[in-house]
């Protein structure tokens, strides 16, 4: 089970074009809307990777409960970072993101709100982050080194975010067209990492 999430305090579907313009991305509009939890995920995480290598992006969105919440089935834009901090002063609102990966044992979740309010990951069995004072919701749940795919589950649907389809909605599925932003970092970093890899070469292969 791979799942990553961002959760958006407020109901912000009608400013989707400005929150994915944050994480360097153009609405392509060509919107594909789902009534059926499964079906969603299942376009979701079995045609991402096909995209990708088009330079297009696809990630879900849908409202409940007065919470916007995106489906990164990349695990991408829920780990920047830089663009979550922006987009939390930019709609001046609460960010939860929710992260989980049975494979490799790695679960974690994060708050920001202008800042980083609290954040926790452990992966593998071990705690690798555990930042600022726990909250409220964590209490009686496994936030420790035990920590499961539960956890992150009851732990979202304490704070009132269901992430598992409970609630009949409709679920939309973006297709994102990459910025000339991001297209120029990412030859940016195929050029970097081809250098790595030429730099470590042996020598009996530079001819």
């Amino acid at each position: 089970m791979t799942n990553s999430f961002i959760a958006i305090k407020g109901n912000f579907f009608n400013r989707a074009d400005e929150i994915f313009a944050t994480f360097k991305y153009l609405d392509a509009a060509q919107d594909k809307q789902f009534n059926n939890w499964q079906e969603f995920n299942n376009y979701l995480y079995n045609n991402y990777f096909e995209f990708a290598n088009n330079d297009t992006a696809i990630r879900g969105i849908w409202t409940d409960n007065s919470w916007t919440v995106i489906n990164d089935p990349e695990m991408v834009d829920t780990v920047d970072e830089a663009a979550l901090l922006q987009l939390s002063k930019l709609l001046d609102t609460e960010i939860i993101t929710f992260l989980i990966q049975t494979t490799s044992n790695s679960f974690g979740f994060t708050v920001y709100h202008n800042t980083i309010k609290r954040h926790f990951f452990a992966s593998g069995g071990e705690i690798i982050d555990n930042l600022h004072a726990p909250l409220a919701q964590e209490n009686g749940l496994n936030i420790n080194a035990d920590i499961f795919a539960d956890d992150i589950l009851n732990l979202a649907n304490r704070l009132g975010i269901d992430l598992e389809g409970k609630n009949k909605l409709t679920y939309t599925v973006k297709q994102l067209a990459y910025s000339d932003e991001m297209k120029s970092e990412l030859e940016q970093f195929k050029q970097q990492k081809q250098e790595t890899i030429d730099d470590n070469k042996p020598w009996w292969k530079f001819w």
